[in-house]
């Protein structure tokens, strides 16, 4: 197998080992990992949450469409919220989806939440990453069609600035040639919004420091602004996928999509062998390489 389509798998089932392990202790403040041993033991499938939910039908919708429909993704995020509302949809995208099931044009729901500004919460984040798939090696697509696929239920310059990050960082991780330093310059570039500006600027001192630190001055919440460069920072501060998970998740707060959006990066760098055996009973883990094979397929 190639070291890429590893990765690419690697990025697809990180994410979703990310999201099942970090789901259990959501809201938490500072988690004990001790959990994870006995959940592995416990439980025969790691059941996901809408991170990973919305991250396959994006997927899905990019490849059955071949490119961005944005009435076709948002009616599939519709209708998998519908099939499965246990999943723990926030309130807000829950709104954006019940609009769309009524016939609201896709492009008139999102900008219905809070007072006509959108949401800012991290939901086109969490799901992006099948997008820098899709978009591999353009950068520049990347970012375009990471900003698209946002608008579908985050409108805020905030949540489609997350959604941007997100995916440049697992663009960056798949590259052979991978440095931090490439990436922060890349971040600092097409960062726009003051709180991810001021953030990222402290990106690289919360990763000479620790997670405490991390944790005061990136955040560990929903807000976009206060999750994607903490997953980013569980990510350039460990030095493989299973350090990147729990550093992830002891970071407390939001820890499914934390997770989550750390595992996209870890499983991108350092691909779908270096996930430990015992978290690959991950939900569907067929199928998530099923998508991640044919992502690559268009490589």
């Amino acid at each position: 197998m190639s070291k890429l389509r590893d990765r690419f798998r690697g990025v697809m089932v990180g994410a979703a080992v990310g999201d099942s392990l970090g789901r259990p202790v959501e809201g938490h403040r500072h988690p004990d990992v001790g959990y994870i041993e006995g959940m592995a033991e416990r439980l025969s499938v790691f059941p996901y949450s809408d991170d990973t939910a919305m991250a396959v039908e994006l997927a899905e919708s990019l490849l059955d469409r071949g490119g961005f429909d944005g009435a076709d993704m948002a009616g599939r995020f519709a209708s998998a919220w519908q099939a499965e509302p246990h999943r723990g949809y926030g309130s807000g995208v829950v709104a954006v989806f019940e609009a769309i099931r009524r016939g609201v044009p896709w492009e008139e729901a999102a900008s219905r939440q809070f007072g006509g500004e959108g949401s800012y919460g991290n939901g086109a984040a969490m799901r992006v990453a099948p997008v820098a798939l899709w978009a591999f090696p353009d950068l520049e697509e990347t970012v375009r069609l990471a900003a698209e696929t946002a608008r579908v239920t985050h409108i805020h310059p905030i949540g489609v600035e997350g959604a941007v990050i997100q995916a440049v960082a697992v663009h960056h991780a798949l590259r052979d040639d991978f440095s931090t330093e490439a990436l922060l310059e890349e971040l600092g570039r097409l960062v726009n919004t003051d709180r991810f500006r001021e953030k990222l600027g402290r990106l690289p001192e919360c990763v000479e420091r620790d997670d405490e630190h991390a944790r005061l001055h990136l955040g560990n919440w929903v807000a976009s602004d206060k999750s994607v460069l903490t997953a980013l920072y569980a990510f350039l501060a460990s030095g493989d996928f299973e350090e990147t998970i729990l550093r992830a998740i002891r970071l407390g707060g939001d820890t499914d999509t934390i997770a989550a959006m750390a595992g996209a990066l870890a499983g991108a760098r350092w691909g779908h062998a270096s996930i430990p055996r015992p978290w690959l009973k991950v939900e569907r883990h067929d199928h998530l390489i099923n998508l991640a094979d044919r992502l690559y397929e268009r490589t």
